[in-house]
């Protein structure tokens, strides 16, 4: 294998194609979501000969849609899932201290009001048993509130029939973020990473797994995967792994989706990550702050469409403005405040006759074939306890069969810190930095601080490329953050390959840009263009996908002028008949 080093290129994903062709792995990741990503850096970190192989962009389904939360899930409580919330609790210091810059506590807010299912006095005791099963580990007591104080904390927050507020602490996260450096990690401890190859075929001998072919979507080579084991991690799209490669019909996932609304925190001035019920159904929906803007989410309904598609319905973002709206009247919310969306799908275990928000968020690994093992259900903020439970079973199976001995048959992954993350004290190093930004390169406060909190403790790399670069610190949008040195930087360390990459998870100009980047994306192209080596076909190609995705998040907007011609043209019937 290669030296360890934290480029994360094209050339490295040639240099780990070249070597998947010759080798047999012990391990073989098909996903390259948070499930796959912590897998393949628990597999490599012990030792294993492992490989993870992406069909798309890495974290480019759920693990990029999520709310952003990492969290223990008080509301599992009610549920007396006591061990998935206190595992859950401990994971989110863990990841605290594994990822300092990327994750971070969040002060929630969970108003009680006269129709809400629980009393403040069950709340509170809820919230005790919250903060009893984080232990040593825990982050912030909760409190009680009362309302005239609460006016004063979120004014905007409805105080009619309010009785009273609990406030109480959970992380949040750059969730994109947290997949990459966990595979830049994993790629560190030896792994071979490839994005933009997918599995398209099993071979089996003597009734065992043999191989798996794999096309590279860059160059449509159809090339062999020797391997001895290999754990399906695609969330969502599990079961169409599983029936593509297997040639198996049974169900194993129910998804749902939930989508998110983003707006600007002028228009919600919320300070705390407001947790409500939903007045439809009850359904727990959450307002989270989120850099200068707020996400509200998320709905909870059946998806049986195609996966990589997911369009925002006009239902649904009814749903979330008719919530909000209740909750906080004074902000009128409408379309017009909305500045993007997005929409993800949950890979929910499949239980018959079960509502969708009834469904456990546990997780179920399960064998079949023998050494093809499939991972579903969990959650982001599980993710790395998950990985250590399917890499055990793994080593299990591989010393039985073949008699496979890890170099280090404990799980490691919570020892040593992310890509980014070597950092002792995040608050010192963070102001420490913002202000040498400032001073030497001259850099404006809020793109120092998107820069520290991006990259955290490999930074001074990321200013090696930054100063390299021609207008290297020169803004892509006036109102965002993001520099043309993250282009560069991007292909050569963060492994990307396409435009979306960039602008939807490398960097959120996609979402955080109420024009969501078609200003700035044939700028961008042509500096994708120039690094990757495209044609003025595949830039053509680049920019018809990247405003197909546009049209997906906007699907709602048609139906709404749909519907007003639909109305329009009834009215004119109307007033035309005799």
């Amino acid at each position: 294998m290669r030296k360890k080093t934290w480029e994360f290129s094209p050339q490295t994903r040639w240099e780990y194609l070249n070597w998947l062709k010759k080798e047999t792995l012990d391990v073989l990741v098909i996903g390259g979501g948070i499930t796959g990503a912590g897998i393949v850096r628990d597999a490599a970190m012990r030792g294993l000969k492992t490989a993870l192989i992406e069909k798309g962009d890495f974290g480019g389904g759920t693990s990029s849609k999520s709310s952003k939360l990492i969290h223990g899930g008080f509301r599992y409580l009610s549920q007396f899932k006591f061990g998935l919330v206190h595992e859950a609790l401990i994971e989110r210091r863990t990841l605290m201290q594994l990822a300092p810059h990327l994750v971070y506590p969040q002060e929630c807010l969970l108003p009680i009001y006269g129709h809400s299912r629980s009393s403040p006095f069950m709340i509170h005791i809820g919230l005790w048993l919250y903060d009893l099963l984080a232990g040593r580990r825990n982050i912030g007591r909760h409190r009680m509130v009362s309302v005239n104080r609460m006016s004063r904390i979120e004014p905007l927050l409805r105080r009619e029939d309010l009785r009273q507020v609990a406030i109480y602490y959970d992380g949040k996260a750059d969730d994109f973020r947290l997949v990459l450096a966990t595979l830049q990690s994993a790629s560190w401890h030896g792994a071979a990473i490839a994005n933009y190859v997918q599995a398209e075929e099993v071979a089996m001998e003597n009734g065992r797994l043999a191989a798996v072919a794999a096309i590279d979507h860059l160059t449509g080579e159809r090339f062999w995967i020797k391997t001895r084991c290999v754990v399906n991690a695609t969330g969502p799209w599990s079961d169409v792994v599983r029936h593509h490669l297997l040639q198996v019909t049974d169900r194993r996932v129910r998804t749902t989706k939930g989508i998110h609304l983003v707006i600007h925190r002028e228009d919600l001035p919320i300070r705390h990550a407001v947790m409500v019920f939903a007045p439809q159904d009850g359904r727990p929906i959450f307002a989270i702050p989120w850099k200068r803007f707020v996400l509200l989410g998320t709905t909870d309904t059946d998806y049986t469409g195609d996966p990589d598609w997911i369009p925002t319905e006009r239902s649904d973002v009814d749903y979330l403005l008719e919530a909000y709206n209740d909750y906080f009247p004074g902000a009128r919310l409408t379309d017009e405040k909305i500045v993007s969306t997005f929409a993800g799908l949950r890979p929910l275990i499949y239980e018959e006759n079960k509502l969708a928000s009834d469904i456990t968020r546990e997780h179920f690994i399960f064998e079949g074939p023998p050494l093809f093992f499939s991972i579903i259900g969990g959650k982001l903020t599980t993710y790395r306890v998950m990985a250590r439970e399917i890499v055990d079973r793994v080593l299990q199976r591989l010393d039985r069969v073949y008699g496979v001995k890890p170099l280090h048959p404990e799980c490691r992954t919570a020892r040593e810190p992310l890509a980014g993350g070597a950092i002792s004290s995040f608050p010192a190093f963070r102001e420490r930095w913002i202000q040498r930004l400032h001073s030497e390169d001259k850099l404006p406060r809020d793109v120092a601080e998107h820069l520290v909190e991006t990259y955290g403790s490999q930074l001074p790399t990321f200013l090696e490329v930054m100063h390299r670069v021609t207008d290297g610190t020169e803004r892509l949008l006036p109102d965002l953050p993001y520099v043309r040195a993250q282009i560069d930087y991007a292909v050569n360390y963060e492994m990307t390959l396409a435009m979306d990459d960039f602008l939807i998870r490398r960097t959120h100009v996609f979402s955080l840009d109420r024009d969501q980047g078609q200003a700035v994306y044939e700028s961008v192209g042509d500096v994708l263009a120039r690094l990757l080596g495209w044609d003025q076909e595949e830039w053509q190609r680049q920019v018809q996908r990247y405003r197909k995705k546009i049209t997906y998040t906007r699907r709602y907007r048609e139906q709404s002028d749909n519907e007003d011609q639909t109305h329009h043209q009834s009215q004119s019937r109307q007033r035309e008949d005799p």
